[in-house]
């Protein structure tokens, strides 16, 4: 009977397929958290308190697949297959993970500050107290979703594309290196410091 097993690459050659496995996860969780804010439509009842919070997360999980950071991202090459609409889906989830969820920029927001009277004695009494008023857009609609599950999925493809094509790079770098050189990678579980929120990781 075989035995089979695994060792961690820590490479730099490696370094792009692991980054690719990391932006295919998400997409799949924008791709997820989509689904949930659909399936608010037809459950009964339906906890609208769920649709601000999911449209966050959509945002922020599709936004991390193209930021910047340790890993690689996905960058305007990336999106060449993808078609006008989906070209505009992509655009406006980026506007609004950056002007609106992460920073209070676009007129997605509204704060004002209101003086308030009586219309009948505003001559004689003026303005009584000072008050608030102004919006918000609390979430995405469900057309903007049905385009994030759709540019979602053909992301996905490109990415899954791509992966293949670094296994199939990858492979014959790894069976050309000595084999205790490649072992020595060993079997780390992941197991993150929660002291090191701010560090930035080598790999």
């Amino acid at each position: 009977m075989a035995t089979y097993t695994w060792v961690d690459l820590r490479i730099p050659e490696a370094t792009r397929l692991a980054d690719l496995h990391g932006i295919a996860t998400d997409l799949q969780r924008a791709q997820e958290f989509a689904r949930l804010f659909l399936a608010q439509f037809n459950t009964e009842p339906s906890n609208w308190q769920l649709v601000e919070p999911l449209s966050i997360a959509i945002a922020f999980a599709y936004a991390r697949a193209f930021s910047g950071g340790v890993r690689h991202h996905l960058t305007e090459e990336d999106l060449a297959s993808l078609t006008e609409a989906q070209r505009a889906t992509h655009q406006f989830l980026r506007d609004y993970r950056d002007k609106h969820i992460a920073h209070s920029v676009n007129e997605f927001e509204e704060n004002i500050a209101r003086a308030n009277y009586c219309q009948e004695r505003v001559a004689t009494e003026g303005f009584t107290s000072i008050g608030y008023g102004g919006g918000r857009l609390v979430s995405l609609s469900g057309n903007e979703i049905q385009a994030v599950i759709e540019i979602t999925a053909a992301l996905e493809i490109h990415v899954r594309n791509q992966i293949k094509a670094e296994e199939e790079r990858l492979l014959p770098i790894v069976r050309a290196m000595p084999l205790e050189v490649v072992l020595a990678g060993g079997q780390k579980a992941f197991q993150p410091t929660l002291s090191n929120v701010a560090k930035r990781r080598k790999w």
